[in-house]
């Protein structure tokens, strides 16, 4: 399998985090996931993490292009220039492309494959309306599988455990509606310049990696 810097996509719920991780563990790469570096700056009680906040949790929408950028650029100079990366989470919409291609040109880089892992609606929502979490450890669980009450605590530390505010099946649905809003032009713009992978993300873990993998050999 060749090396090269890399883009994750997909829906809510696709399961991009595990692949990432199977990619990271079998590649060797950076994983850069804009979407947690969103988060935690969110968590911050600053002007910028309020705004963040707002944007994410509250109107469950897209953050600024600058915003996304800066997050971007501030990961990134930190990786080692032989190091290759998977860059998850961005770019998000159209206005995007041409910033993320201008920060990893800036860092002597370009984008080599975009991996695209496809699920429905419904199947997000399935999914993700499933997920908890500790607020103390960030622990994840799954109810009805590693808890089945949230009202239990944290096996692991004791904590509350809930759901994130953009993993209700509400929340869930105006995400997937961005995404095929804001998205699917940046889906279409790689498969158009052939770098796009897509993979169904309605299959087992194990089967979706085994895909990528056959695919980034060919």
């Amino acid at each position: 399998m060749s090396i090269g810097n890399y883009i994750l996509l997909g829906p809510p719920g696709s399961g991009k985090s595990t692949q990432a991780e199977l990619l990271r563990k079998n590649l060797g790469l950076v994983h850069i996931d804009i979407g947690s570096e969103l988060r935690a700056a969110a968590e911050e009680d600053t002007p910028l993490g309020r705004e963040i906040n707002d944007t994410i949790h509250l109107k469950h929408s897209l953050t600024s292009d600058v915003i996304m950028r800066a997050v971007f650029e501030n990961v990134i100079k930190s990786v080692p220039p032989e190091k290759s990366i998977l860059l998850d989470g961005a770019p998000r919409r159209a206005s995007q492309i041409d910033e993320v291609e201008a920060v990893l040109r800036s860092f002597g880089r370009s984008i080599d494959k975009v991996i695209f892992i496809n699920l429905r609606e419904e199947q997000s929502v399935e999914r993700i309306s499933k997920r908890y979490l500790c607020f103390g450890c960030h622990r994840p669980y799954i109810l009805g599988k590693d808890v089945f009450s949230q009202e239990m605590p944290c096996s692991v530390c004791g904590g509350k455990i809930g759901q994130r505010k953009d993993d209700t099946p509400e929340g869930v649905r105006t995400r997937h509606q961005i995404f095929h809003t804001e998205t699917l032009p940046v889906i279409e713009y790689f498969a158009k310049n052939n770098l796009l992978l897509t993979v169904d993300g309605n299959q087992s873990a194990e089967k979706i990696f085994e895909d990528i993998k056959e695919q980034l050999d060919a």
